[in-house]
Parts: C-alpha cells; sequence; structure tokens
C-alpha cells in the first residue's frame, strides 16, 4: 500500500516529480564530468612527465637514488641486461648513463646533463625521437653527434651543425673532454628539461668516459603498465640484492605529491559542491512536503502513522533518485568516455601548467567504472538524506493540524 500510494503521488504531482528528477540528474552529471575532468588531466600531466622520458620503471643500484654519482653505477650492465631480456613482463627496456659536464659553443658555456643512450632502443622507451624540432635523430652508428634541448641550444647560442666542446669527468674522476657535432634539436615541452638536457650515443660516450658495461640505469617499459607496483615487485625479485626496480610513482613523487595537493583542493571545492547539492534538494524537498501538508493531515485522519508517511514520502525520493541518478550517471560516463577519446583543447593550458610537466592543450577526461559509480552513489544517497528532515517536520503536525494548514 505504501509503494502504490508513493507511485500514485509521483505520477499525481508530474512537475514536482519532474523539477525533483532533473535537479538530481544534472547534479549527478555536472559531479561525474567534474571528477573526470580532474582526474584526466591528473593522468595527461603524469603520462606526459613518464612517455617524455623518464619511463615506467628504473633498475638501478640501491642507494642511488640517494646519492646518484659515480659510487653509485651499475658495474656489470651485460648481467642485468641478460635478466630483463628474459623477463617476459616486459615490452623494451635499454640502459642510461647519465653524467653532468659543461658544455661550451663559441659564445656562452652552461653546465648541462649527458646521457649517453642507445638510440634504437630509446626510440621505443621514451618521446626523445618524436620531439625532434630540427635536424636528424642519434642512430646507434653514430660517433661524437649531439642531440640537444632546444633551450640549451638557445642559451649556448648554436644550431644544426654547431660544434661544442664538453668538459667533465670519467669514471675514474679523471678529465674527459671532447668535441661534439649537433646533429639535431629536441622540443618535448618540459622546459626545464629542454633547457639543461643533450644526448650522445652510449657506446661513444663509453669510450669518452670510460664507462663501457656500466650503467646508470635501466629504464624499462613493462607490457602492463597499469599495476606498476606489482609489476616492478615481480621484477624486483628476479633481481641481485644490490639493486632495485622503482616504478615512476616513486621516480616522480614530487609531480604524485603536486598531483595528491592539487586533488585535495578539488575534493574541497566537491564537498563544497556536495553541500551545496544536499541543501538545495532539502530545502526543495522541505517546500514540496509542506505545500502537501493537508493530504497528509488527510492521510494521518485516515489512520496512516508518522512512520507510514515517513515511508512513503522516503519511497517517493527513492524511485526518484534511483531514476535520476542512473540517467545522470549514463549521461555523465558518455560524456567522460567521449571526452577520454577525443579530448578537451583549452588553448594556453599547457603554459600555465608547464612546471607540471603539461606538454599538450589537449586535456581528457578520465573514464573509470569505479569513480561513475561512486560519485552516483553520493549524490543517490545525499537525495535520500535530503528527505529527512522534511519529513520528521511535517510529521511532529497532529492530523488536526496539518489538515487546517494553510
Amino acid at each position: 500500500m505504501r509503494f502504490t500510494l508513493a507511485l500514485k503521488n509521483i505520477l499525481k504531482s508530474k512537475g514536482r516529480s519532474l523539477t525533483t528528477l532533473l535537479l538530481s540528474l544534472f547534479t549527478t552529471t555536472l559531479f561525474i564530468v567534474y571528477v573526470a575532468f580532474m582526474d584526466g588531466s591528473h593522468h595527461q600531466i603524469i603520462k606526459s612527465s613518464v612517455e617524455i622520458y623518464t619511463g615506467y620503471a628504473h633498475v638501478n643500484l640501491k642507494g642511488y637514488r640517494d646519492e646518484s654519482d659515480y659510487g653509485n653505477l651499475i658495474e656489470d650492465a651485460s648481467s642485468i641486461d641478460e635478466i630483463l631480456r628474459n623477463d617476459t613482463s616486459i615490452k623494451t627496456y635499454a640502459p642510461r648513463f647519465e653524467t653532468y659536464a659543461l658544455l661550451s659553443g663559441d659564445e656562452k658555456s652552461v653546465g648541462s646533463m649527458i646521457v649517453g643512450i642507445i638510440p634504437s632502443k630509446e626510440e621505443k622507451l621514451s618521446k626523445l625521437a618524436s620531439s625532434l624540432s630540427k635536424g636528424e635523430y642519434l642512430n646507434d652508428n653514430d660517433t661524437n653527434a649531439i642531440y640537444i634541448g632546444i633551450k640549451l641550444a638557445e642559451r649556448l647560442k648554436i644550431t644544426i651543425g654547431s660544434q661544442i666542446a664538453m668538459v667533465g669527468s670519467s669514471i675514474d674522476y679523471s678529465i674527459a673532454a671532447d668535441i661534439f657535432t649537433v646533429k639535431g634539436i629536441f622540443k618535448t615541452g618540459l622546459f626545464d628539461f629542454d633547457a639543461q638536457s643533450a644526448f650522445v650515443n652510449k657506446s661513444y660516450l663509453d669510450s669518452v668516459i670510460l664507462s663501457d658495461n656500466k650503467a646508470t640505469y635501466f629504464t624499462v617499459d613493462f607490457q602492463n603498465n597499469d599495476h606498476i607496483n606489482k609489476v616492478t615487485s615481480a621484477l624486483q625479485a628476479k633481481l641481485p640484492s644490490q639493486y632495485e626496480a622503482v616504478g615512476w610513482d616513486s621516480l616522480l613523487s614530487s609531480l604524485v605529491q603536486a598531483m595528491l595537493v592539487d586533488s585535495i583542493f578539488g575534493y574541497i571545492s566537491i564537498s563544497i559542491f556536495f553541500l551545496v547539492i544536499f541543501f538545495v534538494v532539502m530545502i526543495f524537498s522541505y517546500v514540496n512536503i509542506y505545500t502537501r501538508t493537508r493530504e497528509i493531515g488527510l492521510l494521518r485522519a485516515l489512520g496512516l502513522t508518522s512512520k507510514d508517511i515517513f515511508i512513503i514520502l522516503f519511497i517517493e525520493i527513492l524511485l526518484l533518485a534511483t531514476v535520476a541518478v542512473s540517467i545522470g550517471a549514463i549521461i555523465g560516463g558518455v560524456i567522460a568516455h567521449h571526452y577520454e577519446l577525443q579530448p578537451i583543447v583549452i588553448d594556453g593550458i599547457a603554459e600555465m601548467y608547464k612546471d607540471y610537466g603539461l606538454v599538450s592543450d589537449e586535456v581528457p577526461m578520465h573514464f573509470d567504472l569505479f569513480t561513475i559509480t561512486w560519485n552516483a552513489l553520493t549524490i543517490f544517497i545525499l537525495n535520500l538524506l535530503a528527505i529527512v528532515y522534511p519529513a520528521l517536520k511535517i510529521n511532529k503536525l497532529t492530523a488536526t493540524e496539518a489538515m487546517r494548514y494553510v
């Protein structure tokens, strides 16, 4: 009987029911789209930073992250190479040798990070090759060719074909020096990276700084990078005890923390949004219920108890909220999925967030069923809670008082 009365009340008051339904539907859709947009922007920033150069995981000597000098090198790179080559969970990998040296052009000298890479392997691991701005990318047969960041090239006032001198330190701490010819200039959009990074063929750099069969670390790309902690733990079990496998979340811990802070502020905004939704729905419910005071008084006079009235009102909002939130979740999910595949383009956003590593004006949304579900459930619960106070308030009136209410 209670369900029947609730359903009849919904159908009888079509305008009131439709307004309630649209209010819940709109807030559900808006909330899901907001969270999808926030998560999508964070995923884009992290993905850009990981895929441009850092990589999804590193294998290095324990202690390297605390003190990244020549005392913490991988001394037998071939043994690590063999382990990684036989690991079926790994898609591709490559050694890198990072050092710092002074680069000098005709007019200026700048301290720079010099990285020895295997160009053909690096092409599959990072976006260095695809970030080519001028000239050519390196190949595995290059000797004294150098591939340099665009901002570093501007600081040194050099261009393609220019010669630059390098003065640094060999791994035995003797002086290492050579002349390089600029083969290519890259632009990743990571401004600090472009201003201080240069790359040479690792086999040639090894001959200059005496680092044959040595590496600073190996960068690794797994078949499935979605569960990075799981795959790095599995790789860790295969490595000798003095080495460690480190996932991108640890490699980019400062970026992860920045995204966490941004998320906290985002969820503070969402909490305010929650409160606004709650009070809007509650006030609307309060007004709706009090316009039905005489109707409720008549039901009380016919023998329905306060509990019956509360249950009827609760069923009404339960039915409306279920329909509204379900439709809102579908609409919000479709929007999130669409803009995940076809990102929104916001001119200038890369410049605004350049310190976070965002290198594209495209900001995709992030479609995630779990996130959509808890978003929808949150709005659903708020709708149910919003009816409690108005229902309790109206039930304080006696049947006579309610029937005389104007």
